[in-house]
């Protein structure tokens, strides 16, 4: 009986917790998780609100974006403007505010066979790989980064389908996973200047071009409109956009590298330049857009 006894006071102290606080879900971007960032915005988040409950899962933009439209999570943290404008426009998303940015670079081995370092933009210096047929590794996976990818290829007139040629691989991995095939292939690769200043050390790659408009890397933050706790996903939302959210944006990064990885935006502010326009409608473009005769097609575009 002495047993049973001492239970009651556990049991009762369980009910009187009452029910538990609703799980927001976030869906953010694999760059955001690379580099630890998403983690420093939850840990401060629940210092403000420790009522909150968030679990957050690093996914690519087009996935986010997808599970926003089933419902599967409440707020998205992601990097793929066009996209984002879409979901909102047709209804499946609300409040997108941008966030913060950085910008993508091209890396590639040394050596730079394709001479992607003379190159003037971010379209020149991949119509020069395909022109050399240098090998070239891609995310593929409908991200942000593979997005930009894309809109990048059609510039220098390459959409149409058909079987991708032998120097271009795809992953389907995240931002951090794909430097890593490309170090060990010796392969050009586009990724975000934040990865690449996490990673730096441990990639056998250099940074060959940089400061092409057409590089601007923006995140936004959406409320998906099917979110199951809508007043919490506000709530996370709000704060990530807020004064606090952004402080620790700008603060990310400092003591490590001695500068901020993202820079965040405040309302009013305008770009460092501008975005790169949205990739044209139409069939959305697949992993295998790049046509086999790629390199013939660009001869010297």
């Amino acid at each position: 009986m002495a047993g049973i006894a001492t239970l009651v006071p556990l049991a009762s102290s369980v009910a009187s917790c009452g029910p538990r606080p609703a799980t927001v879900v976030l869906a953010g971007t694999t760059s955001t998780h690379d580099t630890g960032l998403l983690d420093s915005l939850l840990v401060a988040f629940r210092a403000e609100h420790p009522e909150s409950r968030v679990r957050a899962m690093a996914v690519g933009s087009g996935e986010a974006l997808e599970l926003g439209r089933r419902g599967d999570v409440d707020v998205l943290l992601v990097h793929a403007p066009a996209a984002e404008l879409r979901f909102v426009e047709t209804g499946h998303g609300h409040d997108r505010v941008p966030l913060m940015y950085n910008d993508f670079i091209l890396l590639g081995p040394r050596d730079d066979p394709a001479g992607v370092a003379d190159a003037g933009t971010a379209a020149e210096a991949l119509a020069a790989i395909a022109r050399n047929e240098a090998p070239f590794v891609s995310r593929g996976d409908s991200s942000g980064t593979h997005a930009r990818e894309m809109a990048l290829w059609e510039a220098v007139g390459l959409r149409a389908g058909g079987r991708a040629p032998s120097w271009y691989m795809e992953t389907g991995q995240g931002q951090a996973e794909t430097a890593f095939i490309a170090s060990e292939r010796q392969a050009y690769v586009l990724i975000d200047r934040a990865t690449f200043t996490v990673l730096r050390d441990d990639l056998g790659l250099e940074m060959l071009l940089e400061g092409d408009p057409a590089l601007l890397n923006l995140y936004s933050v959406i409320v998906s409109s099917r979110a199951a706790h809508p007043e919490e996903a506000t709530r996370l939302a709000g704060w990530l956009t807020s004064e606090a959210g952004r402080a620790v944006i700008a603060r990310f990064g400092q003591a490590q590298f001695e500068q901020p990885l993202y820079w965040p935006l405040v309302v009013g502010e305008s770009l460092p330049f501008r975005p790169v326009p949205p990739v044209p409608d139409g069939p959305p473009i697949s992993a295998d857009t790049i046509p086999a005769d790629a390199a013939d097609r660009m001869s010297d575009a």
